[in-house]
């Protein structure tokens, strides 16, 4: 069963994603911060795929993404990034430049799921 890590600051997303997530047959590890994703990363089994809010306070996602992509390459192609502000040049333009989906958190969660599915699907060590 493929293990997806959600990270956001807000539990009402987190819970709607892990129950979207959990009924497509992923295992889901939920972070509420970008330090506690790390943390997490240390301490678990090896992540297949990470779904992660942009915009939340102290670490914001796009570090976040720097950090996991150095630390597990693998992931590289495997984040999906939700926000609430997914029309703003300044957000979309980073995370396009990673080549990594971003969703609007106005979507529906299926979205999400579908994401990851396809991430799921990326080889694991893109060439860079």
């Amino acid at each position: 069963m493929p293990r997806v890590l959600v990270v956001d600051d807000d539990p009402a997303v987190v819970r709607a994603l892990t129950g979207f997530l959990r009924r497509a047959g992923y295992e889901v590890m939920a972070a509420e911060s970008a330090a506690a994703a790390l943390a997490a990363l240390d301490q678990a089994e090896p992540l297949d795929a990470v779904v992660s809010d942009v915009l939340m306070p102290g670490m914001n996602g796009l570090a976040l993404y720097d950090v996991l992509v150095a630390r597990a390459p693998a992931l590289a192609r495997r984040v999906v990034f939700l926000t609430g502000a997914a029309a703003d040049p300044g957000v979309h333009g980073p995370i396009e430049s990673r080549g990594v989906p971003l969703i609007s958190k106005l979507n529906d969660y299926q979205l999400v799921v579908d994401a990851v599915r396809l991430a799921l699907l990326s080889r694991p060590n893109p060439i860079l």
